[in-house]
């Protein structure tokens, strides 16, 4: 029985739109003893969330631009499992080792719905931007 049929669909969205940042987090579940990567999309989806967070520590605000406004498209229309996923799996772990100032930095560049989610959970991020 397939317990996540919807966020499943999400993760093979995100793997066709973003296929390098794909083989990344396959990679990384993979050397942390993740065996099958298509039965943990919520698992999966937090590890994506670090691609977006290496973006935002390399100052690639495009790349910041394109995860959250694709992931926010899927949160608007998503069912409840889907708004889960993404609230969950994707905002609450997105920038979660990022230092404060870098947080403020990349802010601007996350989509609203995406920023939303993390600020009901963490907060907006608080640090200098100079």
């Amino acid at each position: 029985m397939d317990d996540y049929p919807e966020a499943k669909r999400v993760v093979d969205r995100i793997r066709k739109r973003f296929p390098s940042e794909a083989r990344r987090t396959d990679e990384w579940l993979t050397e942390r003893a993740w065996d099958d990567l298509d039965a943990i999309p919520h698992i999966w989806v937090e590890a994506f969330a670090d691609r977006t967070t290496e973006a935002a520590r390399a100052g690639d605000w495009a790349q910041v631009r394109d995860h959250t406004e694709f992931v926010a498209a899927e949160f608007r229309g998503g069912s409840e499992a889907v708004k889960s996923l993404v609230d969950v799996g994707y905002a609450e772990n997105l920038m979660w080792d990022l230092e404060g100032d870098a947080k403020v930095v990349a802010w601007p560049h996350v989509a609203e719905e995406v920023r939303d989610l993390y600020e009901r959970m963490w907060g907006a991020p608080q640090g200098r931007t100079s």
